[in-house]
Protein backbone atom coordinates (compact mmCIF):
# COMPACT_ATOMS: atom_id res chain seq x y z
CA UNK A 1 0.00 0.00 0.00
CA UNK A 2 1.12 3.29 -0.88
CA UNK A 3 1.51 6.21 1.43
CA UNK A 4 -1.35 8.21 -0.72
CA UNK A 5 -3.40 5.13 -0.06
CA UNK A 6 -3.10 4.85 3.87
CA UNK A 7 -3.33 8.65 3.80
CA UNK A 8 -6.75 8.26 2.30
CA UNK A 9 -7.32 5.39 4.99
CA UNK A 10 -6.26 7.58 8.10
CA UNK A 11 -7.86 10.52 6.80
CA UNK A 12 -11.43 7.96 6.68
CA UNK A 13 -10.42 6.70 9.90
CA UNK A 14 -10.27 9.96 11.73
CA UNK A 15 -13.43 11.18 10.43
CA UNK A 16 -14.57 8.52 11.52
CA UNK A 17 -12.83 9.29 15.24
CA UNK A 18 -14.61 12.64 14.59
CA UNK A 19 -18.48 11.62 14.36
CA UNK A 20 -17.72 8.85 17.40
CA UNK A 21 -16.65 11.36 19.47
CA UNK A 22 -19.44 13.60 18.92
CA UNK A 23 -21.71 10.97 19.72
CA UNK A 24 -19.65 9.96 22.90
CA UNK A 25 -19.79 13.65 23.80
CA UNK A 26 -23.69 13.87 25.18
CA UNK A 27 -23.97 10.58 26.21
CA UNK A 28 -20.34 10.89 28.08
CA UNK A 29 -22.09 13.88 29.80
CA UNK A 30 -25.33 11.46 30.98
CA UNK A 31 -24.26 8.90 32.02
CA UNK A 32 -20.78 8.61 32.87
CA UNK A 33 -19.11 11.94 33.47
CA UNK A 34 -19.23 12.21 37.60
CA UNK A 35 -18.64 8.38 38.08
CA UNK A 36 -15.57 8.21 36.50
CA UNK A 37 -14.56 11.77 37.77
CA UNK A 38 -15.62 10.72 40.99
CA UNK A 39 -13.24 7.07 40.43
CA UNK A 40 -10.26 9.14 39.66
CA UNK A 41 -10.72 11.51 42.70
CA UNK A 42 -11.05 8.10 44.63
CA UNK A 43 -8.02 6.52 42.98
CA UNK A 44 -6.21 9.77 43.62
CA UNK A 45 -4.58 9.77 39.92
CA UNK A 46 -3.78 13.79 40.41
CA UNK A 47 -0.74 12.76 42.63
CA UNK A 48 0.64 10.66 39.45
CA UNK A 49 3.93 13.03 38.82
CA UNK A 50 3.89 10.91 35.16
CA UNK A 51 0.00 11.97 34.43
CA UNK A 52 1.12 15.90 35.68
CA UNK A 53 3.69 15.68 33.24
CA UNK A 54 2.23 14.07 29.67
CA UNK A 55 -0.58 15.71 30.56
CA UNK A 56 1.55 18.77 29.80
CA UNK A 57 1.79 18.11 26.18
CA UNK A 58 -1.36 19.16 25.51
CA UNK A 59 -0.30 22.45 25.82
CA UNK A 60 -0.91 24.19 22.56
CA UNK A 61 2.70 26.25 23.01
CA UNK A 62 4.43 22.72 22.67
CA UNK A 63 2.83 22.74 19.33
CA UNK A 64 2.88 25.78 17.67
CA UNK A 65 6.13 27.26 18.84
CA UNK A 66 8.28 24.24 17.51
CA UNK A 67 6.08 23.98 14.16
CA UNK A 68 6.71 28.30 13.59
CA UNK A 69 10.28 26.98 14.15
CA UNK A 70 10.86 24.34 11.84
CA UNK A 71 8.13 25.95 9.01
CA UNK A 72 11.60 28.67 9.30
CA UNK A 73 14.08 26.17 9.31
CA UNK A 74 12.52 23.96 6.48
CA UNK A 75 11.81 27.11 4.42
CA UNK A 76 14.64 28.86 4.59
CA UNK A 77 16.84 25.15 3.44
CA UNK A 78 14.19 24.44 0.89
CA UNK A 79 12.66 21.69 2.15
CA UNK A 80 8.90 22.57 1.04
CA UNK A 81 7.39 19.39 1.64
CA UNK A 82 8.35 19.70 5.59
CA UNK A 83 7.47 23.39 5.84
CA UNK A 84 4.24 22.35 4.69
CA UNK A 85 3.43 19.88 7.30
CA UNK A 86 4.87 22.27 9.87
CA UNK A 87 3.05 24.91 8.70
CA UNK A 88 -0.48 22.49 8.31
CA UNK A 89 0.30 21.62 12.43
CA UNK A 90 0.48 24.90 13.01
CA UNK A 91 -2.70 25.88 11.29
CA UNK A 92 -5.05 23.16 12.67
CA UNK A 93 -3.43 23.40 16.07
CA UNK A 94 -3.54 27.56 16.50
CA UNK A 95 -6.89 27.32 14.38
CA UNK A 96 -8.38 24.59 16.91
CA UNK A 97 -7.33 26.64 19.53
CA UNK A 98 -9.20 30.01 18.98
CA UNK A 99 -12.20 28.19 18.54
CA UNK A 100 -12.05 26.13 21.72
CA UNK A 101 -11.83 29.34 23.70
CA UNK A 102 -15.34 30.81 22.02
CA UNK A 103 -16.67 27.56 22.54
CA UNK A 104 -15.30 27.21 26.24
CA UNK A 105 -17.58 30.91 26.63
CA UNK A 106 -20.68 29.67 24.76
CA UNK A 107 -21.59 26.15 26.49
CA UNK A 108 -20.18 27.15 29.80
CA UNK A 109 -19.85 23.82 31.01
CA UNK A 110 -18.80 23.59 35.50
CA UNK A 111 -15.35 21.73 36.11
CA UNK A 112 -14.73 18.76 38.45
CA UNK A 113 -13.76 20.94 40.59
CA UNK A 114 -17.26 22.48 41.60
CA UNK A 115 -18.53 18.95 41.16
CA UNK A 116 -16.74 17.77 44.36
CA UNK A 117 -16.91 20.93 46.47
CA UNK A 118 -20.57 21.99 45.47
CA UNK A 119 -22.34 19.18 43.58
CA UNK A 120 -22.54 21.28 40.65
CA UNK A 121 -22.64 19.96 37.38
CA UNK A 122 -24.30 21.78 34.30
CA UNK A 123 -24.29 24.61 32.03
CA UNK A 124 -23.89 28.03 32.21
CA UNK A 125 -23.82 29.06 28.97
CA UNK A 126 -21.94 33.04 28.46
CA UNK A 127 -20.55 32.46 31.80
CA UNK A 128 -16.51 33.57 31.71
CA UNK A 129 -14.26 31.99 33.83
CA UNK A 130 -11.69 28.93 34.91
CA UNK A 131 -14.45 27.20 36.80
CA UNK A 132 -16.94 27.33 33.71
CA UNK A 133 -14.90 26.67 30.62
CA UNK A 134 -14.72 23.00 31.06
CA UNK A 135 -15.97 21.93 27.64
CA UNK A 136 -14.18 21.45 25.50
CA UNK A 137 -11.24 20.85 26.37
CA UNK A 138 -7.99 22.75 25.79
CA UNK A 139 -5.62 20.37 25.71
CA UNK A 140 -8.11 17.33 24.07
CA UNK A 141 -8.46 19.95 21.20
CA UNK A 142 -4.48 20.37 20.38
CA UNK A 143 -4.00 16.56 21.18
CA UNK A 144 -6.96 15.78 18.66
CA UNK A 145 -5.65 18.47 16.16
CA UNK A 146 -1.98 17.44 16.14
CA UNK A 147 -2.80 13.74 16.06
CA UNK A 148 -4.56 14.08 13.19
CA UNK A 149 -1.91 15.83 11.57
CA UNK A 150 1.14 13.80 12.25
CA UNK A 151 -0.83 10.60 11.50
CA UNK A 152 -1.56 11.97 8.48
CA UNK A 153 2.02 12.90 7.45
CA UNK A 154 3.14 9.32 8.69
CA UNK A 155 0.02 7.60 7.75
CA UNK A 156 1.53 4.12 8.50
CA UNK A 157 2.30 4.63 11.76
CA UNK A 158 -1.65 6.24 12.50
CA UNK A 159 -2.57 2.81 14.30
CA UNK A 160 -0.52 4.02 16.57
CA UNK A 161 -0.52 7.97 16.50
CA UNK A 162 -4.64 8.30 16.94
CA UNK A 163 -5.06 6.29 19.86
CA UNK A 164 -1.74 7.82 21.60
CA UNK A 165 -3.62 11.18 21.27
CA UNK A 166 -6.77 9.70 22.63
CA UNK A 167 -5.07 8.76 25.62
CA UNK A 168 -2.86 11.98 25.80
CA UNK A 169 -6.42 13.92 25.97
CA UNK A 170 -7.66 11.37 28.67
CA UNK A 171 -4.92 12.72 30.92
CA UNK A 172 -7.43 15.57 31.65
CA UNK A 173 -9.76 13.38 33.23
CA UNK A 174 -7.10 11.69 35.34
CA UNK A 175 -5.82 14.96 36.62
CA UNK A 176 -9.52 15.84 37.72
CA UNK A 177 -9.08 18.45 35.15
CA UNK A 178 -11.96 18.18 33.02
CA UNK A 179 -14.77 15.19 32.34
CA UNK A 180 -14.98 12.34 29.64
CA UNK A 181 -17.62 14.36 27.83
CA UNK A 182 -15.42 17.46 27.45
CA UNK A 183 -12.58 15.25 26.24
CA UNK A 184 -14.90 14.04 23.51
CA UNK A 185 -15.63 16.77 22.30
CA UNK A 186 -12.29 18.47 22.16
CA UNK A 187 -11.00 15.52 20.07
CA UNK A 188 -14.24 15.95 17.97
CA UNK A 189 -13.13 19.72 17.83
CA UNK A 190 -9.42 19.63 17.32
CA UNK A 191 -9.39 16.63 14.62
CA UNK A 192 -12.20 18.16 12.78
CA UNK A 193 -9.93 21.57 12.53
CA UNK A 194 -6.58 19.37 11.31
CA UNK A 195 -9.27 17.38 8.70
CA UNK A 196 -10.66 20.74 7.33
CA UNK A 197 -7.44 22.56 6.92
CA UNK A 198 -6.42 19.60 4.36
CA UNK A 199 -9.79 19.89 2.74
CA UNK A 200 -9.50 23.39 2.19
CA UNK A 201 -6.08 23.56 0.76
CA UNK A 202 -6.79 20.62 -1.61
CA UNK A 203 -9.52 23.02 -2.29
CA UNK A 204 -8.06 26.50 -3.49
CA UNK A 205 -4.28 25.42 -3.39
CA UNK A 206 -4.23 21.56 -4.68
CA UNK A 207 -0.39 22.04 -6.25
CA UNK A 208 0.98 22.40 -2.83
CA UNK A 209 -0.80 20.15 -0.32
CA UNK A 210 2.07 18.16 1.53
CA UNK A 211 2.93 14.82 0.78
CA UNK A 212 2.84 11.95 3.22
CA UNK A 213 6.24 10.73 4.47
CA UNK A 214 7.22 14.29 5.74
CA UNK A 215 10.91 12.46 7.13
CA UNK A 216 11.53 10.55 3.74
CA UNK A 217 12.49 12.22 0.07
CA UNK A 218 9.52 13.57 -1.26
CA UNK A 219 9.13 14.56 -4.76
CA UNK A 220 7.82 17.66 -4.18
CA UNK A 221 10.61 20.13 -3.66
Amino acid sequence: MSDQDAGRGTELAAWTAVVCALVATPVAHIWFDRSIADAARTNRLMESQVLQWTTELGESVWWLVPSAILFAVAAFQKRHNLARWAFAMFVAVGASGLLVIGAKFLVGKTRPKLWFSEGAFGFHPLTAGYDYASMPSGHATTAGAAAVVLALAFPRAAIVILPVGFALACTRVAIQAHYLSDICAGLALGASCALVTFAVWRRWWPGSVPVAGAGRSSPVK
